[in-house]
């Protein structure tokens, strides 16, 4: 009986390790747990190496190695002349090995370019300049009553904002908990949120000066909540002629709906010998000017019955729906609110009942790696953030005092660390996240950028916030089957009419190397395989023998629908 327990329990571990082993391919083989947000050392594969003869070199060795290093990269480019001059393209680049501290290649370095998402380097690097790695930032409950008698709170609260853009349903839940643990029952006057850490102008083109929206993007306020996304969903009954029902997700009182849509016939089947063109009589939209502080919609047409329809909106005033959200949640763990929500400024004397914390880094790994517009807009705002001593309602609306602020900060950090100044080219941004077409900075700007952080307290939290070549972010789907496979980090950065990459990768001989590479025009997809090939180039340069043949360079251009900004 003994022998036969024991083989069982053999049995069970074999079978335990089996499973192991199953997720463990399971988490190769699936991108999205490859794209994992945060890696340890041990996670990230080896690059392809190729072993070096090494002989002692000659100073005539070294300098041929470079040089025909330099002929093949502009071999490459000149395949492309006919397209560049069609397609009006301006592009820089510059290489520099961090090592040797010395140029490896440079052409048109100097020249300002529009960056495109690369810009957020330097969004996440005045951040972390400013705040430091350890930063985590607040989102707090205070509340003007002296005290919790009897859990009852005699006066109002308010859920105060500082930027955090991942803040969502289960982090109000969490604060409503902790409400109810400090003792509250029942509090007699309302909820508030308090937005005014950043200005109000929350829309990124307004602020950033640009004459047309290259992407949309929701609002960007001190106060946000899952996004600021909202989803309508419209449902139709089995009842013909029934009004339709409609909810959103997450649910929340802040919004309004004029509904004149009805559950419609089913419609008859039509045998045609072409494919006729379905035409849809139901729509969903904004409707402009709000009801009681409400954002409003229009539900019309008419909708097959027991069928549905979503639509996905940005909540236009983050603050008022992030208290309306918030007081739901309260109420769900058993408070009783006699009051309403609203949108409010916290007072001077307040008392702090509840905190969120959100680690500055947690965001700054989704702006490098997934390069988040969303979230880098916030984080840049949190660098100028701060209240106004009284600030007018109508003066708040129409200032943006904000990212003002955060420029100043930035480029006071670009001159503290010489990346700008007399002997450097300028650096122009005004937003975040690299939209705005009217950022220009130079590809030697880039390197210096890129140099410096070497030399702070945050250079291997910045370093690894970066996509890894072949294995996660935006660089998952590019450069694998190559030397330069898990070798680069870097930041890519998209618009249809630009197209950048900047980082880090490392030599056969393991010399380590920056490099920026800036593309304006129209040939987007043409750059991106050139950005490719370019890494493969640098990841297969010795300045010895390979003992084996690199290989050679990657002929496809980078696989489309996958790159992001």
């Amino acid at each position: 009986m003994k022998r036969l327990s024991n083989l069982f329990s053999a049995i069970l571990l074999i079978v335990f390790i089996g499973l192991l082993f199953e997720v463990s391919l399971f988490a190769q083989r699936v991108p999205g747990m490859r794209n994992s947000q945060f890696r340890l050392k041990s996670d990230i594969p080896t690059p392809q190496r190729v072993d070096v003869q090494k002989v002692p070199l000659s100073h005539e060795d070294s300098v041929s190695a470079l040089t025909q290093l330099q002929t093949r990269i502009q071999e490459l480019l000149a395949e492309h002349t006919a397209t560049f001059q069609k397609s009006k393209t301006q592009f820089g680049l510059a290489v520099y090995s961090l090592q040797q501290n010395k140029e490896f290649f440079a052409l048109n370095p100097t020249i300002p370019l529009t960056p495109a998402s690369t810009t957020k380097l330097f969004s996440t690097f005045a951040a972390l300049d400013k705040f430091g790695t350890d930063y985590s930032v607040e989102t707090v409950v205070l509340t003007d009553a002296t005290e919790v008698r009897d859990g009852v709170l005699d006066g109002n609260i308010y859920l105060v904002g500082h930027g955090d853009p991942l803040l969502d349903i289960s982090d109000l839940e969490q604060l409503s908990t902790q409400l109810y643990h400090a003792g509250v029952r029942r509090i007699t006057g309302n909820v508030f949120g308090d937005d005014t850490f950043f200005d109000r102008v929350t829309n990124r083109q307004a602020y950033s000066g640009d004459d047309d929206e290259v992407q949309p993007t929701a609002p960007i306020s001190a106060l946000s909540v899952q996004r600021n996304l909202i989803t309508v969903i419209v449902s139709a009954g089995g009842v013909i002629g029934k009004p339709v029902n409609v909810q959103t997700f997450p649910s929340c009182d802040a919004f309004d709906f004029d509904i004149k849509a009805t559950v419609a016939p089913a419609p008859k089947p039509v045998k045609k010998r072409r494919k006729a063109t379905v035409r849809t009589h139901f729509s969903i939209s904004e409707v402009y000017g709000q009801k009681g502080g409400k954002q409003r919609f229009l539900i019309q047409g008419t909708l097959a019955p027991n069928s549905s329809v979503s639509r996905l909106f940005f909540i236009e005033r983050p603050g008022f729906v992030a208290a309306d959200m918030f007081k739901r949640r309260i109420e769900a763990v058993g408070i009783t609110i006699d009051g309403a929500s609203a949108v409010k400024q916290a007072p001077p004397t307040v008392s702090e009942l509840a905190a969120l914390h959100r680690p500055l880094m947690d965001i700054v790994n989704v702006i490098n790696k997934k390069s988040d517009n969303f979230c880098a807009e916030h984080v840049f705002k949190m660098v100028g953030g701060g209240k106004l001593d009284s600030p007018d309602p109508e003066i708040a609306a129409r200032d943006n005092h904000t990212i003002h602020a955060s420029i100043e900060q930035l480029q006071g950090a670009l001159q503290q660390y010489h990346i700008t100044g007399s002997s450097a080219p300028t650096v122009q941004v005004f937003d975040g996240s690299g939209l705005s077409r009217r950022n220009k900075i130079a590809p030697l700007s880039m390197l210096r950028l890129l140099e410096n952080v070497q030399n702070t307290p945050f250079a291997n939290e910045f370093v690894n916030s970066l996509a890894i070549s072949g294995l996660d972010g935006t660089l998952q789907y590019r450069m694998r089957g190559t030397t330069a496979e898990y070798n680069v980090r870097a930041k890519t950065g998209t618009h249809k009419n630009v197209s950048a990459l900047a980082g880090y990768i490392r030599t056969l001989d393991g010399e380590r190397l920056m490099f920026s590479f800036i593309f304006n025009g129209n040939a987007v997809w043409l750059y991106k395989g050139l950005e490719n090939k370019l890494c493969q180039l640098l990841a297969n340069f010795s300045y010895y023998t390979p003992k084996e043949t690199p290989a050679g360079l990657d002929s496809t251009d980078v696989e489309a629908g996958h790159e992001m900004n």
